[in-house]
């Protein structure tokens, strides 16, 4: 069964803002609170529900669970689907380059007229990894302009810290912070979760001197890290 692409990643942008972000796993609850669906489902199920006139003389039909409301597809996510096009037109270029297997199927499907059920899980993520190229974008730009001239902490730090980056490490079921205080870059872990672009107070002990994956500049490891917000 295949559904026509178009329609697939409009409702990948509706499950996104439905469900403020990706979810991989399905949620079922036994009493009270609703079914989380994953963005996958959310949309499987809805592009079933749309198509369900199409599929009236099939002897085999989409089962659609009772609970399942279908996505309301809205301006705001037609206008995120606009978007990310936009996004999406410099793989035109780079798929015929150096560029990993996930990322030329990704473009694929995206660029497909019709995509098949056992797809519709790279649609789901569209909208994730376009936020993920673009917020990674915004960062390394960040770290060009504004801190160039990075430089080490030897014993402590404190003052007002922004929040510039964040990595969640599944083994250590931790977030991996970069921030930036006075033009300098500073990394913590923890399991607390931070907003991007966030301000904080912050006072911490230096750990190490390391540097960014990225760019190579000076960036001090910090612990016992306690964080206020401004």
């Amino acid at each position: 069964m295949e559904y026509f692409t178009e329609q697939l990643l409009e409702l990948s942008f509706a499950a996104y803002r439905v469900n403020k972000g990706y979810e991989k796993q399905t949620r079922r609850y036994s009493e009270g609170q609703p079914t989380t669906f994953s963005n996958k489902e959310l949309i499987a199920y809805s592009a079933a529900y749309y198509n369900q006139e199409a599929e009236e003389n099939k002897v085999l039909k989409t089962w659609i669970p009772s609970d399942f409301v279908a996505l309301q597809v809205t301006d705001e996510d037609k206008k995120a689907k606009i978007d990310a096009d936009k996004h999406m037109r410099r793989y035109t270029f780079l798929a015929l380059g150096n560029i990993s297997d996930f990322d030329k199927d990704m473009f694929a499907v995206y660029s497909s007229e019709k995509t098949p059920v056992n797809k519709i899980g790279l649609v789901a993520y569209l909208p994730a990894f376009v936020n993920r190229e673009l917020v990674e974008k915004q960062y390394k730009m960040r770290l060009k302009n504004e801190y160039s001239q990075s430089s080490f902490y030897n014993k402590s730090v404190e003052g007002v810290v922004e929040i510039l980056k964040k990595v969640w490490i599944e083994n250590a079921q931790k977030f991996v912070y970069i921030a930036g205080i006075d033009g300098n870059l500073v990394s913590f872990w923890t399991d607390k979760k931070y907003n991007l672009e966030s301000k904080y107070n912050i006072t911490a002990k230096v750990k190490k001197h390391d540097k960014e994956r990225e760019t190579d500049l000076p960036m001090s490891c910090l612990n016992y890290v306690k964080l206020k917000e401004v």
